[in-house]
């Protein structure tokens, strides 16, 4: 049996790659909407798929939460985080903003220290910035200095590694489905007056592309947040990385791009770094693989106000 910080691992991973085909079948729209628009339509299409799945899974007509609160906050962060990416694509290239977005599993790692106070072990850090650097040497991004689009993109990734952390005080009763209906009812709710603002109708051609969109962008929000609900989110953090990954396959898959050789060799130090993670090696981590487990069972150790 699958342990449940490996199986969070693996849900994590899948999320990651439902992420990237998300941001795929996004691309190929974006020459004909603008990203709020597209943003609303995938949300929208999304909403009567998943209330049909919470309802054959939960047996509940009414779709509710007792930490509704939550899942509206974490519709305004994610979605002030993707607009803040956005934004900063317009002074810096793909590479670079990705680089930067790619400090989320470090802030997820410090936030875990610091707001669930869990303790972070050396393999964890280490595992982290490994993986950090394996971004690095595979986008070889060229960071001259520090100006507003760079601090666009680190506020961007402090609201990502927010809702990574949040995650864990989403209630236990609520599945994926339900999750994932709470996401994309707040997100379109959220970006409803700027997708109004620019709105120039749908094509009819397009709707198998945002269908895909809706899936890919449903299944992302809604499996993270489960995997992170899990297990430690310091514990996940380097398996955060496995996004370069799939970015490198989807990219080879789609438009014929080979990797060169330093995104290979960075896919490999991220690939080793989270196999350093994932396997104990010594009684203390075993001890602390245990401490991470009770902490599952127990909840996370949070101030009584938020639990």
């Amino acid at each position: 049996m699958i342990s449940p910080p490996f199986l969070a691992a693996a849900l994590l991973c899948l999320s990651s790659l439902a992420f990237t085909l998300n941001d795929t079948t996004t691309k190929f729209l974006l020459s004909d909407y603008d990203v709020a628009s597209i943003v609303l339509i995938r949300s929208l299409m999304a909403l009567p798929i998943l209330y049909l799945f919470h309802l054959r899974s939960t047996g509940r007509i009414v779709v509710w939460s007792t930490r509704i609160w939550l899942h509206a906050l974490r519709g305004a962060l994610g979605l002030i985080a993707a607009w803040l990416y956005i934004a900063s694509l317009k002074q810096l290239t793909v590479a670079q903003a990705t680089v930067i977005l790619f400090m989320t599993p470090v802030v997820i790692t410090v936030m875990s220290r610091v707001v669930l106070r869990e303790a972070v072990t050396f393999r964890t850090w280490l595992s982290v910035c490994l993986c950090f650097l394996g971004v690095i040497v595979a986008m070889n991004p060229e960071i001259s200095h520090i100006n507003t689009a760079t601090l666009l993109v680190a506020l961007s990734s402090l609201f990502y590694a927010s809702n990574a952390i949040n995650a864990r005080w989403i209630p236990d009763e609520e599945n994926l489905w339900t999750i994932s209906f709470f996401g994309a009812a707040f997100t379109a709710l959220f970006v409803l007056p700027f997708a109004l603002e620019k709105w120039n109708g749908l094509q009819t051609d397009h709707l198998a592309q945002f269908a895909g969109a809706a899936v890919f962008s449903s299944m992302g929000i809604g499996l993270s947040a489960i995997a992170y609900r899990m297990t430690s989110p310091a514990f996940l953090a380097p398996f955060g990385y496995s996004g370069l990954i799939w970015s490198m396959g989807v990219t080879w898959t789609f438009w014929g791009t080979h990797p060169g050789i330093n995104v290979v060799i960075g896919a490999f130090i991220i690939l080793g770094s989270a196999a350093f993670i994932s396997k104990p090696v010594n009684a203390m981590d075993h001890l602390e693989q245990e401490k991470h487990e009770k902490e599952q069972l127990d909840g996370p150790s949070s101030p009584g106000s938020i639990r």
